[in-house]
């Protein structure tokens, strides 16, 4: 069971990983890290079950989704920012941007 698992968990990891490398938007990347994310924190979760410590790797989780959330926050802000000045979300225009 436990096997089954961490293979459903580097699944969804893997899909996140491939969904950043493809994706050419702030928006697309954003959403394949919290894909990635979804991923470690199943892992964490199933690891504390699997152990008997269950408050441990629940608790790991609940820090790695604080951070996804900070981490979403602030991309999202700089989407918008992104969006308002040069009115496209594409990745090479983060880079006009330190002009």
């Amino acid at each position: 069971m436990s096997a089954a698992m961490t293979l459903i968990a580097g699944l969804i990891g893997g899909v996140g990983i491939m969904t950043l490398i493809s994706r050419k938007t702030i928006l697309g990347v954003l959403i394949g890290t919290q894909i990635l994310i979804l991923g470690a924190t199943l892992t964490f979760v199933w690891a504390g079950i699997s152990s008997g410590a269950q408050l441990s790797g629940h608790i790991f989780a609940l820090l790695i989704v604080m951070g996804g959330v900070g981490q979403l926050g602030a991309g999202y802000a700089l989407a918008i920012r992104m969006f308002y000045l040069k009115n496209t979300t594409h990745l090479e225009e983060i880079r006009s941007l330190k002009q």
